[in-house]
Order: structure tokens, then C-alpha cells, then sequence
């Protein structure tokens, strides 16, 4: 999608990205909030109150994501034979809330972290049909870099980087770096540019205070509308988003349906009272 139209406050349709326009009178976007109202919309049929906030959103991360191909399973010094509820499970590389810290700390300072956090998981241990057989494939959530590598990214660092997340792994399962047949390292700027994810966020801004309920992703829009009649927004930038649940589609979907069903009712309540004065 390369535009979302409008007219006299009501969205009208969208225009792809070949030229081609589709005309709707429900449009919803699960963009990033500034991809959504400050690109795809014309920002000038918004109010200035909601652009604020929008222009104001933060989006800054530290992420990086690891995805590796692996020749056989981890074998965990602490416990070395094959079980789904280890293995299957999700598998964290955090001694403790000091090296949590210091790492983040790090990250602010401007430097990756020299002992990263990673939330692991092997999805292929229970669907066997993503990797050849007696190969798997691990999936690494992993933190912290300096946010400002989504626009000015530091490759040598995040190659270094990645390689002490591996490191970690190395000294909770001996042989594991041997088993590596190949790496996706995903940092920021890939995210940012790649993904449409700005800062690098997954979560479309940042989960602060200020960024959430009734704030998300702007005072007052916090039920999936816009200032826009006829779009809606469901993306993780909205409330209950910040995570892979569908809620905010959910909920988009029973918003839509409950405003259809008020136009309605407005529509026969309409019809009886301009009978009732023509009676």
C-alpha cells in the first residue's frame, strides 16, 4: 500500500504501491503509527493535537534478532539428555538482574552489550517439517545494542555481538557453536528498513507509561479509531498490542462491527422520525 485516500474526513480507499486504487469505506492499517498517519496519510487532514502525539511517539530499541540453522540439538551441560520440556521450552540466557542491568547499561552508554540477554526457543522440536530431518532451527530474541543503530548500524559490532550471544550458548551447551551451519542476524537498522519496524521496535513504540492504555498510540484513540471515519488502526502500536496475540485485530474487528451496527440504528431512527413529520 502506497496511500490511504480520503475525503471530507472519511477514508475513501487506498492506492497500492502499482497505482491501482481500491475503494473502501473501511480501511484499517497495522503499520507502525508514524508509517500509518504520517506517510501513508496525508498529514494535513489530521488534527494537530493527534499529530503531536504522533510526531512525539517513541521507537527506540536495542533488539536484535537471531535466527540460526542448527546440525543437531544443544546439548545442555546441566542436563545432557533430550527432553521437549527443555528443549521445546523457551530457554533464557540471564544469571542475573545485574548482568540484565549492566547490559542495558551498556547499550545507553553507546556500546553493545559485552554479555547479552537472549529468550530462545527451537521450533522445530514439535514441527519437524521446519528443518531436514536431525536439523533444527533456533529462533534468538536478544538484547542490547544502541538504538542508534537503526539509523547509523555498526556491522563489524553487530557481527561481534552475535558472536558472544552464540558464546553464551557455548558455555551452557558445550559443542553448540560447532552445530551452527548457518546465521540471520537482524539488527535495528534491518528492522527499520526491512521491516517497516522504526527505531528497530517490534512493538511499533516503545511500552513506557506514557505509551500506554487510553496514550496508545495517541490521547484519546486508544478504541482502534482514527480521526478519520472509516479507518482503523490494529497494529501493535494500539492497545492491548506490544506483543504477537492478535488482540488488537480482535478488537479492531469488534469496534468496526459495533460502529456498523450504531450507523445502522441511526440510519432507521432517521427514517421513522422524517416519516413521523411527513405523517
Amino acid at each position: 500500500m502506497a496511500r490511504i485516500r480520503t475525503s471530507g474526513g472519511r477514508v475513501t480507499g487506498v492506492t497500492l504501491a502499482s497505482g491501482e486504487d481500491v475503494d473502501a469505506a473501511t480501511v484499517v492499517t497495522t503499520a507502525h503509527p508514524q508509517i500509518s498517519f504520517l506517510r501513508l496519510l496525508d498529514p494535513a487532514v489530521l488534527p494537530p493535537d493527534f499529530l503531536g502525539d504522533i510526531r512525539a511517539w517513541q521507537s527506540r530499541s536495542g533488539t536484535v534478532k537471531i535466527n540460526l540453522a542448527l546440525d543437531r540439538l544443544p546439548t545442555f551441560t546441566s542436563h545432557p539428555a533430550y527432553d521437549p520440556q527443555v528443549h521445546g521450552g523457551t530457554i533464557v540466557l540471564a544469571e542475573s538482574l545485574d548482568d540484565l542491568e549492566n547490559g542495558f547499561q551498556e547499550a545507553v552508554s553507546g556500546q553493545p552489550s559485552s554479555l547479552p540477554f537472549a529468550d530462545i526457543c527451537i521450533p522445530s522440536v514439535f514441527d519437524d517439517s521446519l528443518a531436514p530431518e536431525g536439523h533444527h532451527i533456533m529462533s534468538m530474541f536478544t538484547q542490547w545494542v544502541p538504538y542508534g543503530y537503526a539509523d547509523n548500524p555498526d556491522a563489524a559490532a553487530l557481527a561481534a555481538y552475535a558472536e558472544r550471544v552464540i558464546g553464551r550458548m557455548e558455555t551452557v551447551a558445550p559443542g553448540f557453536t560447532e552445530s551452527v551451519l548457518h546465521r540471520q542476524v537482524i539488527g535495528p537498522h534491518q528492522m527499520q528498513e526491512e521491516y517497516g519496524l522504526i527505531g528497530g521496535n517490534i512493538f511499533h513504540g516503545e511500552l513506557s507509561l506514557g505509551q500506554m492504555f487510553h496514550a496508545r498510540p495517541a490521547a484519546g484513540y486508544a478504541d482502534f479509531r482514527t480521526p478519520i471515519r472509516g479507518l482503523y488502526q490494529a497494529g501493535s502500536g494500539t492497545h492491548g498490542g506490544g506483543g504477537v496475540t492478535g488482540v488488537p485485530g480482535r478488537n479492531a474487528v469488534h469496534q468496526i462491527l459495533a460502529d456498523r451496527r450504531a450507523a445502522r440504528w441511526r440510519q432507521r431512527t432517521t427514517g421513522r422520525l422524517t416519516a413521523s413529520r411527513s405523517a
